[in-house]
């Protein structure tokens, strides 16, 4: 009976069960019939029963050592593709004015344009006063013509008659 309360007192679990069947194994074989009373008697061993289910994962172990010295740095990759431009950034504060520059020679003339149109005529002025009394001097008469032939000598004595009054100018 001391077996029997020995495997009674082991914890419960998939491993206490293994124990517990290895321990009634035990209890047979020592006692027999499992009484206790030392007969020897055995009888037929039962069927293997169901597994039990699988035990909690033990703990991690230790990491072993590192695998030695690091290899060399392998050759650089080709140049990926251009990424996408990104958007205009926002337009920067206007800088202040520079200085003045110098001025410039002067350019050629250009050509003279078109003339323009004619003014309107402006109202008329005022009439002015009246100037001091003329001094006519009369021309000599001249005889009347008789004839064709007349006529042409008539003409010329009065343009000279004309001439020596001041109304022509002499030639």
């Amino acid at each position: 009976m001391e077996i029997q309360n020995w495997i009674d007192q082991q914890p419960t679990g998939a491993a206490s069960t293994r124990q517990s069947q290895f321990g009634y194994a035990a209890l047979y074989s020592l006692n027999g019939c499992g009484c206790g009373c030392g007969c020897g008697w055995r009888g037929m061993r039962g069927p293997t029963g169901p597994m039990g289910p699988t035990g909690p994962a033990g703990p991690t172990g230790p990491t072993g050592p590192s695998g030695g010295e690091t290899g060399p740095t392998g050759a650089t990759g080709p140049t990926g593709p251009t990424g996408a431009t990104g958007p205009t950034g926002p337009t920067g504060a206007t800088g202040p004015t520079g200085p003045a520059g110098e001025t410039g020679p002067t350019g050629p003339t250009g050509a003279t344009g078109p003339t323009g149109p004619a003014g309107e005529t402006g109202p008329t002025g005022p009439t002015g006063p009246t100037g001091p009394q003329a001094q006519i001097t009369p021309a000599a008469a001249v005889a009347d013509a008789t004839s064709e032939a007349d006529v042409v000598a008539q003409f010329d004595q009065l343009l000279a008659n004309l001439r020596t009054a001041g109304f022509l100018s002499s030639n």
